[in-house]
């Protein structure tokens, strides 16, 4: 038999409909109805309240499918279709596109994970595939139909370039500038042999890296092509490789290519020479070209052209000079504000110097105080007589360097204005930028992959992810701009 009951809840009642029935040998009840807070029998119009049937699971949804979306835009499914093998059950170009989403998306992606993460989306739906069907071996399987030197298969840079192509026409026309850096990431484990140690950016001196060469389009900041080098590799020594990948696979006969004075060497401005592509490049103050032009060119006299850059007024000198064994444009500029960092900086270390050199007294030996001196010895007038040593700063080398301080030095074939081509060498910063998306939201490091291909295979991965991430941020912008 049915009937009404109450329950009080934190001094509140709250009235159910029930019937009794025995379990057991107890009496127990069994709800049939749930009023709230409203008593049936003082109130004929209340109404029993139905609660929704709860929903047997959750999808990510909107985020995804913003991904997808922006991979719909340039193609790509049907871009790795053209490359990667056909197989039975998930495609490889959807296992691709779920590995680059997970990427983007997932808090701390990984192969293992892949499935999962998969399984909690509508993609599986949507592409109609089984997500359970992803393993490490087809994670593995994957890698190696996209990059495998022994069996000669390379369709990373086909693929990059495609993506590349497809992407440039949703932003707009190709501008023919390009950048390219080099940045190191760093390994978790020492087993692949591509790791070594080297001069790492990120302070992981306890840790092997790779480094990672990238040429980025300029004006969209959309990156091409990128490649993997050994851990311990110079800079400069990369240049040979990456300049020809306009000229080889995108077939450029023009462009104009923008490295930082880390690339300059004159053997690299030969290689570039040979390519016959315009460029800026950073040129280093140990060249004795530079030091005389540095220390001859008195900004506080005459005019100068002059830019404002983030509220520093910048002076620019423009001169051509035979280096190299060619006519080029160096153009020396000079920021007060800088100069003026530089000279505290030195002070500052100068005057920490003297102060442990006056700690010591007269205990100094030649061997303590080179120690302490250390970088800064040029700076410091340092001689023995007998068993004691005598120091003093060295005014004329410090007076030398703050003539020089605040001016550096771009080279150039191209006749352009002082002041353009300053700007075009300092848009550079948006590849660190890439970079540091690339670490960070395409989630490329730490690397945990032990084969050398797979690394490769990887970072290319991160490439692409990079790539998307540009293409939703240009989508979302441009519908916010509507």
């Amino acid at each position: 038999m049915a009937y009404i009951a109450c329950r009080r809840v934190r001094g509140k009642e709250y009235f159910f409909r029930v019937e009794g029935y025995r379990e057991n040998g107890k009496v127990k009840q069994r709800v049939l109805e749930y009023y709230g807070r409203n008593d049936p029998r003082k109130n004929p119009d209340a109404r029993p309240i139905i609660k929704s049937q709860e929903p047997d699971g959750s999808y990510n949804f909107g985020d995804v499918s913003l991904v997808y979306h922006a991979a719909q835009k340039i193609g790509f499914m049907e871009c790795v279709k053209n490359y990667a093998p056909k197989r039975q059950g998930i495609p490889l170009n959807q296992e691709l596109f779920l590995t680059v989403a997970q990427r983007l998306l997932d808090n701390r992606p990984s192969s293992p994970g892949l499935s999962a993460w998969a399984e909690s989306t509508h993609l599986p739906e949507l592409l109609n595939f089984n997500a359970k069907n992803i393993t490490d071996d087809t994670q593995a399987y994957m890698m190696d139909k996209l990059y495998n030197e022994e069996k000669n298969a390379d369709h990373l840079y086909r693929i990059s370039i495609d993506l590349y192509q497809n992407a440039l026409k949703l932003f707009g026309k190709e501008d023919d500038t390009y950048f390219y850096d080099i940045t190191p990431t760093y390994f978790e484990g020492k087993h692949c042999p591509m790791a070594t140690f080297g001069h790492n950016k990120d302070g992981k001196l306890d840790k092997l890296q790779i480094n990672i060469a990238m040429i980025m389009n300029g004006a969209y900041g959309l990156p091409i092509v990128s490649k993997v080098f050994e851990g311990n590799i110079n800079d400069a020594s990369t240049v040979h490789e990456m300049a020809y990948y306009p000229k080889a696979i995108m077939k450029k006969k023009k462009c104009l290519l923008i490295m930082d004075r880390g690339f300059e060497p004159e053997n690299n401005i030969r290689i570039i020479d040979s390519t016959k592509y315009d460029y800026i490049v950073g040129l280093r103050s140990t060249h004795k070209f530079v030091r005389k032009l540095k220390s001859e060119t008195d900004f506080s006299k005459g005019n100068w052209e002059t830019i404002n850059n983030n509220g520093s007024e910048i002076k620019l000198h423009k001169t051509i000079k035979n280096i190299f064994g060619k006519r080029r444009i160096v153009i020396l500029y000079y920021s007060q504000k800088v100069a003026g960092e530089q000279r505290e900086r030195r002070n500052l270390a100068i005057e920490n110097v003297v102060e442990r050199l006056k700690a010591q007294g007269i205990g100094l030996t030649s061997k303590s105080t080179e120690k302490i001196v250390g970088e800064l010895k040029k700076y410091f007038v340092i001689e023995q007589e007998g068993e004691e040593i005598h120091w003093r700063p060295n005014q004329i080398q410090i007076n030398k360097a703050e003539r020089d301080d605040g001016k550096f030095c771009l080279m150039t074939n191209k006749d352009i204005k002082p002041k353009d081509a300053f700007s075009l060498y300092f848009s550079k910063d948006k590849i660190e930028k890439r970079f540091g998306d690339m670490k960070q939201s395409g989630n490329m490091r730490p690397v945990y992959k032990k084969l050398t291909d797979h690394v490769i295979a990887d970072v290319f991965i991160s490439h692409v992810a990079l790539l998307l991430m540009r293409v939703v941020e240009h989508l979302a912008r441009q519908k916010k701009n509507r």
